[in-house]
C-alpha cells in the first residue's frame, strides 16, 4: 500500500466518530443542584432520568443518572416535561435537578427562563 493511500485511510478512520468507547452516564453527587444551560437529551426508566445536557459554565455536554427511589420516581417522571421544554428552547430555560442530602426529601426540578 503507497504511503499517501495508508495516510489517506488514517484520516478517514479518524474523523469517523466512535460508538464503541460510548461512556456510562456520570454518577451525581447527592445534596449539590445541577443546573444545564441546554438540555440535548433525556430517558425516563422505571427508576432513573438520564439527562444529557450542558451545564451552566461549561462547554462541553455531559450526561449523568438521576436515581428516583420509592416514591421520588412520580417526581422524577414529572421533570420529563421540564427538561422537554428547555429542550425544544435550547439557551432560553435553565433546567435544574436537585436531590437533597437527606433520604427523606424528594427530588425537585425547575425550569428557569433566562
Amino acid at each position: 500500500m503507497s504511503s499517501l493511500r495508508a495516510l489517506a485511510l488514517l484520516a478517514t478512520l479518524s474523523l469517523v466518530p466512535s460508538t464503541a468507547g460510548a461512556a456510562e452516564p456520570e454518577e451525581p453527587v447527592q445534596g449539590v443542584a445541577y443546573v444545564f444551560a441546554t438540555v440535548d437529551a433525556y430517558a425516563v426508566g422505571i427508576s432513573t432520568f438520564d439527562v444529557t445536557g450542558t451545564l451552566v459554565g461549561e462547554s462541553a455536554p455531559r450526561t449523568f443518572r438521576f436515581w428516583a427511589i420509592g416514591d421520588a420516581s412520580v417526581e422524577a417522571a414529572r421533570c420529563d416535561r421540564l427538561a422537554l421544554l428547555a429542550m425544544t428552547r435550547p439557551g432560553r430555560f435553565l433546567f435544574t435537578w436537585a436531590w437533597p442530602n437527606n433520604y427523606s426529601s424528594y427530588v425537585t426540578c425547575t425550569l428557569t427562563r433566562q
